[in-house]
């Protein structure tokens, strides 16, 4: 069996991946599936690593890929479940995918609600939660 322990004040940080809180409080978004919304949170978190590795558009868009069997694999669903939970993220708009052709992961580029509240960093240490003026609509 494995061993935890308890999450104390001194406790070391683990890694994480954020889940954005427009997908629980907004109201266009209250029946996304919890898969759907985990499977955009780990869309986001590779949409930090595509950035790192220069996968951006020439508008800025970040593009990234994450197949449907890889995303399933991270889920623990079946190729099925994850490829539904990808056209719920798609019929919501909060993904665009793109194919690429014949055994080629599809081009992801990710949306969110023009109303979320942003995390802007104004500086190296300090981060403000603001809600910025509404940017460019899909």
């Amino acid at each position: 069996m494995k061993e935890f322990y308890k999450f104390k004040t001194d406790s070391p940080a683990t890694s994480y991946i954020p889940l954005p809180r427009f997908l629980l409080t907004d109201e266009t978004l209250k029946d996304l599936s919890n898969d759907a919304k985990v499977l955009y949170a780990l869309l986001l978190d590779r949409a930090s690593i595509s950035k790192f590795n220069g996968y951006v558009e020439p508008d800025g868009t970040i593009r990234l890929y994450f197949t449907v069997e890889s995303a399933a694999k991270k889920l623990h669903r079946s190729k099925q479940c994850t490829t539904r939970t990808f056209k719920e993220l798609e019929s919501c708009k909060l993904i665009v995918r793109k194919k690429q052709g014949l055994g080629r992961p599809a081009s992801i580029s990710l949306n969110y609600p023009a109303d979320a509240k942003i995390i802007v960093r104004h500086a190296e240490t300090d981060i403000v939660p603001e809600i910025r003026d509404k940017p460019e609509c899909i």
